[in-house]
């Protein structure tokens, strides 16, 4: 699995909520608090990622720093598999 597949599964579902900005810095970028994901999207979020990659996210990362960036997700992944 390469960093490129998932980040480009990660932009395409945030983008469902509109365009993410030409700019992004995928390392600061805060998805949530810029409004991609809201709570009730989290639950629908985590379950398309865990399914997409088979993997489990738990509440501990959920709450984390990391998966609040999209760079910080993709690493996040990457060490579940």
């Amino acid at each position: 699995m390469k960093k490129e597949e998932i980040k480009k599964f990660i932009i395409n579902y945030l983008e469902k909520k509109g365009k993410l900005p030409d700019d992004i810095d995928f390392d600061n970028f805060d998805y949530i608090n810029n409004g991609y994901v809201d709570s009730m999207g989290i639950i629908k979020f985590v379950a398309a990622i865990e399914e997409k990659y088979n993997i489990e996210i738990t509440e501990e990362d959920i709450l984390s720093q990391e998966f609040r960036k999209i760079n910080g997700l993709i690493n996040l992944i990457l060490k579940r598999k």
